[in-house]
């Protein structure tokens, strides 16, 4: 989760409580992320490469 909400969840009164205690847990959080991200830009990239070949242009 975002920091916000962990911060309204637990009733911090300030996102910098909940930023010092729980920013030990991030990395982890950040790795899965960029995996995530890593799986969506690949994804689409193959998706978008199909689509060209697809598309025959004419040649002049």
């Amino acid at each position: 989760m975002d920091l916000r909400t962990v911060q309204g969840q637990l009733g911090h009164a300030s996102i910098v409580l909940s930023a010092d205690t729980y920013t030990s847990v991030l990395p982890e959080l950040y790795h899965e992320a960029a995996e995530a991200t890593a799986r969506l830009v690949l994804t689409t990239a193959r998706t978008t490469a199909r689509k060209v070949r697809r598309i025959r242009l004419p040649q002049t």
